[in-house]
């Protein structure tokens, strides 16, 4: 009988603690809601994750030395600071990465984020942009900035979003003058039959037919050989430019008239502008805003007198143009010619007139 029973109290015992390992308890185990639902821990869901940086290659036509590059650096350092270094933007100027027709298409197909262009580089897809330089529209620094802000200047500036480009600010390499080697301009007869390199576009080629010049596309790079070898007698330029190109030493006469300006946009490709959070589209505006106001206070004036004062001492003679008007009415016909192709275009037009 007591061997019955030890073999019982031992079944007994082997029973239980079969059931107290298979969890066999009677009392459940209460799941925590909160990390039930979420498996991440509440200290976890409290941070927030570090935004991600970003890394802009900004790619220039322009050269180093010209004024709009120091306040594209300055935009650059400025976003850099206010971001603490989350948002890089590497400065590449003097064309390495391509000339204005390249990056242009390169910023459409979305090869490069971020570039400068003349306005009228858009004039190989659209027209609106070169309301920008019809000569003697915009004669002034002040017209000029006004112009690119007002809500007619940003209405022309957003048809760059039909062919996938943002707009988002722009510098001012300087207002055109004429430049030869034959005669001193003083009237537009002065102008008659000389070959005056253009920009390449249709509207300023049709103006500087309505003035008499016979008029020739040349790109930038191509000016200093052209006229060293006579296949140009002159061009339309801004003094800066003569002289960060050294066109200043094969050049005999500038005549100041203050046909227009020759802006360069900061743009970028518009899918890439989208995908930014609007903190980092309002930091990057906001940084080439400030470059911009320091380039018209004090960059694009220094750099002014340095290049006037190197075309001085090599000798170039300098006469002012008297009578401006006589030229702009010569030309009324580009007005009535862009007026017509498009509401945008008037209203832009008038909108700067009454600037004046």
């Amino acid at each position: 009988m007591s061997r019955k029973i030890t073999i019982l109290i031992v079944l007994t015992l082997i029973f239980s603690l079969l059931l107290s390992g298979c969890g066999g308890s009677t009392t459940p185990t209460q799941a925590n809601p909160t990390t039930q639902a979420n498996p991440t821990t509440q200290e976890s869901q409290s941070t927030e994750a570090p935004a991600e940086p970003i890394n802009i290659t900004f790619a220039d036509y322009g050269n180093s030395a010209m004024a709009p590059a120091d306040a594209y650096r300055f935009a650059v350092d400025y976003i850099s600071e206010k971001s603490e270094g989350r948002i890089t933007i590497e400065y590449v100027p003097n064309a390495v990465l391509g000339n204005e027709t390249e990056m242009i298409q390169q910023l459409m197909d979305g090869t490069t984020k971020m570039a400068t262009l003349g306005t009228s580089t858009f004039s190989l897809y659209t027209d609106k942009m070169e309301a920008f330089q019809i000569p003697f529209l915009i004669t002034d620094y002040e017209i000029w900035q006004k112009a690119f802000n007002s809500p007619e200047g940003q209405a022309l500036l957003a048809e760059s979003e039909t062919y996938g480009i943002k707009v988002i600010g722009f510098a001012e390499n300087g207002i055109r003058h004429f430049a030869n080697n034959i005669r001193p301009i003083n009237t537009p007869a002065d102008l008659n039959g000389l070959k005056l390199r253009i920009v390449p576009s249709q509207m300023l080629r049709q103006s500087m037919e309505l003035l008499g010049a016979n008029p020739t596309p040349l790109n930038y790079g191509e000016i200093y050989t052209a006229l060293q070898n006579k296949v140009i007698d002159g061009m339309e330029i801004n003094i800066t430019s003569m002289y960060a190109m050294k066109h200043y030493e094969v050049i005999k006469y500038v005549s100041e008239i203050g046909m227009y300006p020759f802006p360069a946009i900061v743009c970028l490709n518009l899918d890439f502008w989208n995908s930014l959070s609007k903190a980092d589209q309002d930091l990057i505006t906001e940084g080439f805003s400030e470059g911009t106001k320091k380039l018209f206070e004090e960059y694009l004036p220094n750099f002014e007198e340095v290049a006037r004062k190197a075309c001085d001492d090599i000798g170039i003679e300098f006469n002012v143009i008297e009578d401006r008007e006589a030229f702009r009415q010569l030309i009324l016909p580009v007005y009535d010619d862009y007026r017509s192709r498009d509401p945008k275009i008037a209203a832009f037009i008038d909108a700067v007139l009454g600037f004046q």
